[in-house]
């Protein structure tokens, strides 16, 4: 195994848009650190990796994800849409302001509590999976708890660990709480491409949907999809669900690459 590790994902959103970037920022805040240029989440254990944050001033007009390995060495995605291809989602939903979701949690009692993961969703047409997934799982297979979902769709996992776990020191204890996880989507329902955050909140879904009702709703995952307004190229979606003390690593167990 390497002894190099991933030791931080950043989600870059562009400085163009610094206003909205900073209302999300701050309303995360409860989650994590708040600095001038990213929000830092703060992971479940402090020894674990990567670290997960939110740029927020990115030189670039799109947004994109770095992947920084601790010997400073930096790959990149963009989050956009690579294929050619036009395809509207077949879901109905209304985009809510930051604003609006806020002054929501507030009158109905919902609370932030945790946050299991954030990742992307890049838009795929074709068999497989998108190719920049494909290269990340090369290239970050070694340097991290990488994982495929177990039942075979494609939505690729990373875990965070720590050092002597990912590079093979130690076995991989499934029984830790592993949070956040960042996850890597291929998706073919639509072309816009998908900036997910999975939060969990003090009240059951039967509460929280019911103030929702142009969300996404999931019974099936008992969570829904609040997708924002903003001004990026992409949909930024936060995954509300009932939060647990427990965690749900221990289902990766056997699949990591």
């Amino acid at each position: 195994m390497a002894t190099d590790f991933l030791e931080k994902i950043t989600i870059n959103l562009s400085r163009n848009h610094a206003g909205f970037n900073n209302q999300l920022a701050s309303w995360l805040a409860v989650l994590g650190r708040k600095k001038p240029l990213a929000l830092d989440l703060i992971p479940s254990d402090p020894s674990f990796y990567p670290r997960l944050a939110i740029g927020l001033q990115s030189g670039h007009s799109g947004v994109g994800v770095d992947f920084l390995l601790s010997n400073g060495e930096i790959d990149s995605v963009r989050v956009e849409n690579s294929t050619g291809m036009q395809k509207q989602s077949p879901h109905s939903y209304k985009p809510l302001g930051i604003e609006e979701v806020a002054g929501r949690f507030t009158a109905a009692g919902i609370q932030l509590a945790g946050i299991d993961h954030v990742g992307f969703n890049l838009p795929w047409f074709a068999p497989g999976i998108h190719p920049c997934i494909l290269q990340l799982r090369e290239q970050m297979a070694p340097v991290c708890l990488y994982h495929r979902y177990p039942s075979g769709e494609p939505w690729d996992f990373i875990l965070p660990g720590d050092p002597d776990e990912i590079t093979g020191h130690r076995a991989v204890d499934y029984n830790r709480i592993r949070r956040p996880k960042f996850e890597l989507v291929s998706f073919e329902k639509a072309s816009k491409p998908l900036i997910q955050i999975d939060l969990g909140v003090n009240l059951r879904f039967e509460r929280f949907a019911e103030w929702f009702p142009e969300a996404l709703v999931d019974p099936a995952f008992r969570n829904i999809w609040i997708f924002l307004e903003n001004p990026h190229p992409v949909d930024i979606c936060l995954v509300i669900n009932e939060y647990s003390e427990g965690d749900w690593s221990g289902f990766f167990n056997g699949y990591r690459l």
